[in-house]
């Protein structure tokens, strides 16, 4: 079937007419686990790790990978094994990630809104740095540091005001955003935090955005956030780290313009910190890919349930919902889809809608997307679910969670069982 809008990938291709997950066929999968399933290739994880790393090959750095694009334990750990850290954005992150085997040296706490318990927890864990977006917020970590009677080491993230030219729910960097401290807030307090003997200000930070379509606001980030970096330093910060946030993207298919590779925003990150002074061999540069790391490694399973003709349109209803993967329903997002028979070359295919059978509207996969004729038990695999897929997952109509299944090579593996009904009711009190 010919689609330009479904990505090429060396892990989920046609093999004697059977979709496979590298050396596992995914009607196997199925059969195995039932549907809907969450399905990896590990090869895939392995080889978006390596990109990013040879990206940034020019200079020491931490990939801290974004555990709240997949947090499996299984995935975590793949990723832990290779050197890689994980920035976190909760306590509940971060152990997963301690459970996975990330050491606390290489946890970076992320986030707008840590609670006191939050930050006391992470301090105890010894994580590498937490990031601090507000003042109250710097004030109530060193409240926690005389507490503990130690100095804890912070960053400060900073709003360089980018315009990163993405989807406007993942845009982190503009002023209006709730995200980080206005650069001039920040150059405020840097003296007060240096003279501090519960803060060590050992990093600076931003993130302006996930999915960037182009380098450029990258590096003109980079470049503020270096500046900013070299102005911390000449007031005496002893900075061990830069941290240039993520937004390394990933292809979903239906772009008009294929993204950069990884290569480019190395690149974009290197310029920004040569233009800015700051680009040193005892500076340690930190980004935190998500997504980028995990997305393309993943597809959702699913079955055909039913079709049938509503009006003009022509519905295909599945087993998989906005429950799995809500993506679609919440940013409209494009997933691409295909059937794990592949279909002849000369196939017709109709516009339908994916949709699930959760009770809402806007429980879809996709609408009008050309597919060819399905019926009552086809499979189709749902592309590019392998992040926020199982994270933004919900058991809304008391539907069970689905399980997740790992694949190296011809080998598969359960990483996670479908959940059983007593999940549905766990903590609650039948008063």
């Amino acid at each position: 079937m010919a689609d330009t809008q479904i990505p090429e990938s060396p892990w989920f291709s046609y093999r004697d007419g059977a979709l496979m997950c590298e050396d596992v066929p995914l009607a196997s999968v199925a059969a195995e686990v039932d549907t809907p399933a969450f399905v990896y290739s590990g090869a895939a994880i392995d080889d978006a790790y390596r990109s990013i790393d040879d990206a940034l090959s020019f200079a020491p750095h931490l990939i801290a990978y974004a555990v709240k694009a997949n947090g499996n334990l299984s995935v975590l750990a793949r990723l832990a094994s290779q050197g890689c850290g994980a920035d976190i954005v909760s306590v509940g992150e971060m152990q997963r990630a301690l459970k996975a085997g990330f050491p606390p040296e290489r946890i970076v706490y992320s986030g707008v809104g840590k609670r006191r318990d939050e930050i006391l927890a992470a301090a105890q864990a010894g994580v590498r740095t937490l990031h601090v977006e507000n003042i109250q917020e710097l004030d109530v970590v060193e409240s926690v540091a005389r507490e503990l009677g130690r100095p804890l080491a912070i960053g400060l993230r900073v709003n360089p005001d980018v315009d990163a030219k993405t989807h406007p729910y993942i845009a982190t960097g503009l002023r209006e955003s709730k995200f980080g401290l206005a650069i001039p807030v920040a150059e405020s307090i840097i003296p007060s935090i240096l003279e501090n003997p519960h803060l060590e200000l050992e990093s600076v930070a931003c993130h302006i955005g996930s999915q960037l379509s182009s380098p450029r606001p990258l590096r003109e980030a980079v470049e503020i956030l270096g500046r900013f970096a070299k102005h911390c330093v000449e007031q005496g910060a002893m900075l061990r780290a830069i941290d240039v946030g993520g937004g390394w993207p990933m292809h979903y298919g239906h772009e008009v313009d294929a993204y950069p590779p990884p290569a480019a925003f190395g690149d974009a990150i290197r310029e920004g910190l040569e233009a800015s002074g700051v680009l040193r061999p005892d500076l340690e540069i930190i980004t935190e890919p998500g997504r980028a790391l995990v997305g393309d490694a993943g597809v959702l399973l699913t079955r055909v349930l039913y079709t049938k003709m509503q009006g003009e349109r022509r519905f295909v209803i599945v087993d998989a919902a906005m429950t799995e993967l809500i993506r679609p329903a919440l940013y409209g997002a494009y997933h691409a889809i295909m059937p794990v028979v592949e279909p002849g070359p000369s196939t017709d295919v109709i516009p339908v809608d994916v949709v699930g059978p959760v009770c809402e509207s806007g429980d879809f996969v996709a609408k009008d997307r050309p597919l060819p004729e399905l019926k009552q038990g086809d499979l189709l695999a749902i592309r590019g679910a392998g992040a926020y897929g199982r994270e933004m997952q919900s058991m809304y109509n008391a539907r069970p969670l689905p399980p997740e299944v790992l694949v190296d090579g011809s080998r598969s593996r359960l990483v996670r069982r479908r959940s059983g009904p007593e999940a549905l009711w766990q903590g609650e009190i039948l008063a």
